[in-house]
């Protein structure tokens, strides 16, 4: 699943006819990626796209190659975003693995085929959780198990909105061979302060995740699990004095 940000403040004004050229350029580049690997653009909502890959079993190469094409759907946003500066459409992107039912639904005589199942609003959900952290590809630890050529990153258990259920959630940072020594620190470096956090040694992680944001000052994740350690280090004080500790940790 993908959404462009911005999209509504990017139509805001413009007309409609100009809107359509616009959307048309934008899913242009993106269906391209979808279809380059074997995929099937499903759906179109607004700006968002929902696109599968289908097999009869799991099959590792095909996550394989959902990973490439998602990767090169954000490389096609970000070339559209060079082309037309004023009319940027950031990507965010979504990805599970799992069953779904492909089938006509509907009623009355008007029906579309849709893709349906617990797998579809995971992929919603993870596309959403991009936005709280600041990254561009997210899926879920079903689809990440065994993919060797790709670097994920360990991101940690999230409640997704509407269900009830933790999931653990990775990014998918870059193709492992391509990805740069900075990638691979991040990478580790995350992977061992959310250790700490997750064995409740706040404070280790507190200390591990400022020398993480000195680092990586503009990384999402880190930012969002300092706060964390912040609240959760200073639980009684009021939210007020944690926004300017928060804001004093990040300068």
């Amino acid at each position: 699943m993908t959404d462009a940000e911005g999209y509504t403040g990017v139509a805001e004004g413009m007309e409609p006819p100009a809107l359509v050229e616009l959307v048309n350029r934008y899913f242009h580049a993106m269906f391209g990626a979808v279809f380059g690997s074997g995929g099937l653009v499903l759906d179109v909502k607004g700006d968002g796209i929902l696109a599968i890959w289908t097999n009869d079993a799991p099959d590792v190469a095909l996550r394989a190659q959902v990973c490439r094409s998602c990767l090169q759907m954000v490389e096609a946003s970000d070339r559209f975003n060079l082309y037309i500066p004023e009319r940027r459409l950031p990507t965010r992107i979504g990805v599970d693995f799992g069953p779904i039912a492909l089938a006509k639904v509907g009623a009355f005589g008007r029906y579309e085929y849709r893709a349906v199942g617990d797998t579809v609003n995971t992929c919603a959900r993870l596309e959403q959780l991009n936005k709280l952290l600041g990254t561009r590809v997210l899926v879920s630890q079903t689809f990440a198990e065994d993919v060797d050529q790709f670097l994920f990153r360990d991101l940690g258990t999230f409640v997704l909105r509407g269900k009830r259920a933790p999931q653990r959630v990775f990014e998918l940072v870059a193709a492992r061979a391509a990805a740069t020594r900075r990638q691979h620190a991040l990478c580790d470096e995350f992977t061992a302060a959310l250790a700490f956090y997750e064995l409740d040694e706040r404070t280790a992680a507190l200390d591990a995740f400022r020398r993480l944001r000195e680092r990586y000052p503009h990384d999402g994740p880190t930012r969002v699990y300092l706060r964390r350690c912040l609240e959760e280090n200073d639980a009684e004080r009021p939210m007020a004095q944690l926004d300017d500790a928060f804001a004093t940790a990040l300068q």
